[in-house]
């Protein structure tokens, strides 16, 4: 079991639209029953039911009345014996409509109609954002290189 995502600053009013997924990232259907979820300033909510493998249940703030941090949060689930199962947090700023995702999420794929219904995937956003400046370094090293062939050429100052 897992906590798939969260959303802490939806678009519009907070209340409308905030919410918890968790993820049964297991073979077998888990009871939730003395399971909770809790936030970062220690609010919790008991959760019920089951979860089906490679299910999911969607919280939302009208169920829970956990009132997600849009300045830094952390979502923590326990199970029924109390310990922790799970976390999920980031720092900073929340980005309106910004979701919180489990960075790496491993399911069977399952098939319907021969279209995949859910897949493996993982997010590596420290590789892309490490990417992106490598490639903007580059690209600025370029930039300065032709800027001082051409003011070698033209034997003029261009900055």
């Amino acid at each position: 079991m897992i906590i798939k995502e969260f959303l802490p600053n939806p678009v519009g009013a907070d209340k409308d639209g905030e919410y918890i997924k968790i993820f049964n990232d297991g073979n077998v259907s888990v009871s939730l029953v003395g399971w909770k979820i809790s936030d970062a300033s220690n609010k919790s909510f008991s959760l019920s039911g089951s979860i089906q493998p490679s299910g999911e249940l969607k919280l939302i703030y009208s169920q829970t009345k956990l009132s997600l941090n849009n300045g830094g949060e952390t979502v923590f689930l326990f199970d029924a014996n109390g310990a922790l199962a799970d976390k999920l947090g980031y720092t900073g700023a929340a980005e309106e409509g910004k979701i919180i995702l489990k960075k790496e999420i491993a399911v069977n794929p399952q098939f319907e109609n021969g279209q995949v219904l859910n897949q493996s995937f993982s997010l590596s956003i420290g590789k892309v954002l490490a990417f992106d400046v490598f490639l903007g370094i580059i690209l600025g090293l370029a930039a300065v290189y032709v800027i001082l062939q051409l003011e070698k050429k033209f034997n003029i100052k261009l900055f």
